[in-house]
């Protein structure tokens, strides 16, 4: 490759905080308000002009997911505050039942509300937020992160940091301190395929509810009158069969997942689509990146013109905007001091050192054919290990959200934003801890941290806590046929 040599210059310090967090996705908010909080001076980078990462970026929609089988919230703290605010700002119905993914929970919202949610939290946390402001590079001595530089309308600048939490989704400043990762699967480092979320309005809501009755047949597990009728937040997931024929025809994007999948939003008439997708895109490749964005989007011009002419409701729908960027839902890995298995996800395993839970399926969308791996949620609820959000050969730096150590099954699980929102919770209150203490990452005391996140209001295994639990949300169909959406459950002897 032909390459130039970047001429030396100095580039001006614009901030020394305690704690620097890279992203402001969902590990990202959870990580800046939970350090800030904390007590720590707290500095977040953003590069869009908003905050939200796929809350708000990449539109992906609902939350998934908060409780467990029998209706208990075992995902609180910070991720619990979010959901609570956008009720209150009427952004959001709260957690309701769904019938697509055998979850307890889901918990639609808006993005717009989202937004004005999480700015208000950075802002009465105290965090000094920089936003339209990019990741670049990092200066690294002796396995600390000593700098890190942006760019920005303000040129190139630097940010000294005492510690950094990376919650680009990508590792982007663990893999540019030169510290070990890992891609995708274990066996060819293929990765899950990208969506581009979207949202139809002019849905006729009566419509859609008729057709769904009328052709139960094609949707998972056949629901009833009763249960349509009875959700708050219509979801949607089926019909496989049509598609596949739709493909053959020409009727129907071939590279696009093999099902239809969307969820009814607060605002009336409107829902968010799951239906697009493209395999073979590696996320941290701009190119790859590129096509992905311009496939994507012709996609979901067509799975529009389908849902206009087959489903009931949707005859004078229409897009009312895609994702600012295409969803990515898996790239780097860090290899940290332990990588999370799918036996600790399937076995709900406890950690002495578990900073956070998770109770989602573990749902793989498949890096190629057509089936999509997914246990069903909440049989497990499960912890996440500090031990995961430690890079090797760094000592001042975590990673938080998806880019944990965790294998490619594991990842299914712990991959989702309402977990991501705690594990941030947890690496942002241990900066805290840290910084007080002037301690490494591996120097804090992980006793303290579960003690903090206690205080804090969050959920950990082994603890004495209050039973929160909304019997509405108790999960009745626990084993659903997934042969409706091309989904299969390899898992299902072992859990």
């Amino acid at each position: 490759m032909k390459t130039i040599v970047d001429v030396s210059r100095e580039i001006p310090v614009i901030a020394e905080p305690d704690v620097l967090v890279v992203g402001g996705g969902p590990a990202g908010i959870g990580a800046a308000v939970a350090a800030a909080r904390a007590g720590a001076k707290t500095m977040l980078i953003e590069r869009y002009g908003f905050v939200g990462g796929n809350l708000t970026v990449a539109m992906v929609n609902p939350l998934f997911t908060f409780h467990d089988v029998n209706g208990k919230q075992v995902i609180r703290g910070v991720a619990g505050e979010v959901a609570e605010r956008l009720v209150k700002l009427a952004a959001s119905p709260g957690h309701v039942t769904d019938l697509t993914f055998d979850n307890a929970s889901m918990t639609p919202f808006d993005p717009e509300g989202m937004k004005l949610v999480l700015l208000d939290m950075l802002e009465e946390a105290g965090v000094e937020l920089l936003l339209h402001t990019t990741f670049s590079d990092v200066l690294e001595e002796n396995g600390r992160i000593t700098a890190v530089l942006v760019q920005s309308k303000s040129g190139r600048q630097a940010i000294c940091p005492k510690y950094v939490i990376d919650c680009s989704a990508d590792a982007d400043v663990i893999a540019c301190a030169g510290a070990p990762f890992v891609k995708g699967r274990e066996s060819d480092g293929a990765m899950q395929p990208v969506t581009l979320f979207y949202r139809i309005g002019g849905i006729d809501i009566p419509g859609l509810k008729a057709w769904m009755k009328a052709n139960r047949h094609l949707l998972k597990d056949s629901p009833t009158d009763e249960e349509i009728d009875a959700q708050s937040a219509l979801a949607f997931l089926g019909m496989r069969e049509i598609i596949k024929e739709a493909m053959e025809k020409g009727e129907y994007p071939k590279d696009a997942a093999p099902r239809i999948l969307m969820y009814e939003l607060p605002r009336e008439g409107q829902f968010a689509v799951n239906c697009t997708r493209l395999q073979g895109i590696d996320g941290t490749d701009v190119r790859d990146l590129t096509r992905a964005e311009i496939e994507t989007r012709r996609q979901a011009w067509e799975v529009t013109e389908f849902l206009q002419k087959r489903v009931g409701g949707f005859e004078r729908s229409y897009i009312l905007d895609t994702g600012v960027q295409v969803g990515v839902r898996e790239t780097r890995h860090i290899i940290g001091d332990y990588t999370m298995t799918e036996e600790d996800v399937l076995n709900s395993r406890a950690f002495e050192d578990g900073i956070a839970c998770g109770t989602f399926a573990i749902d793989i969308h498949p890096p190629e054919g057509e089936q999509q791996v997914f246990t069903g949620s909440g049989r497990a609820v499960y912890e996440i290990p500090y031990r995961s959000l430690l890079p090797q050969g760094l000592d001042n730096v975590w990673a938080a959200g998806r880019s944990i150590a965790a294998t490619h099954h594991a990842f299914g699980s712990v991959r989702v934003m309402a977990t991501a929102i705690a594990i941030g919770q947890g690496a942002g209150t241990a900066a805290a801890l840290a910084a007080a203490e002037g301690a490494t990452t591996r120097q804090v005391d992980v006793k303290q941290v579960r003690a903090a996140l206690l205080a804090q209001g969050q959920y950990l295994l082994g603890e004495e806590l209050a039973d929160i639990r909304d019997e509405g949300l108790r999960l009745h169909r626990k084993d659903g046929s997934g042969g409706t959406a091309s989904h299969h459950n390899p898992f299902r002897t072992k859990s």
